[in-house]
């Protein structure tokens, strides 16, 4: 009974460092992108890169941020094309009108 019970405090404490790894990977990598980070952290977050683990963590962090900025990206290309389009059919239509 205490082997389990060592055990499974074993794995709580790995989840929680887990966890902690993780909410600390993506709080340098939001300073870094908002250009707020010290020194300090951006060697800890290139020290982290050494570090599979925090790695995998930076590296989900960075494809959230970067899906984020092309997704917006595109919005906003949606927009001015349908902005061009309604456009070009204004002008087709006052040059249809004049004729």
């Amino acid at each position: 009974m205490k082997e389990i019970v060592s055990f499974l405090k074993g794995v709580v404490y790995t989840m929680e460092g887990k966890h902690m790894k993780k909410k600390k990977s993506e709080a340098l990598l939001q300073r870094l992108i908002e250009n707020k980070i010290s020194r300090e952290e951006f060697e800890e977050l290139l020290r982290g890169l050494e570090d599979t683990e925090m790695a995998g963590f930076l590296e989900e962090s960075m494809r959230a941020h970067f899906d984020k900025i092309m997704n917006a990206y595109e919005e906003e290309n949606q927009n001015e094309d349908a902005e061009k389009s309604i456009e070009k059919r204004k002008e087709i239509t006052q040059s249809n009108q004049q004729k």
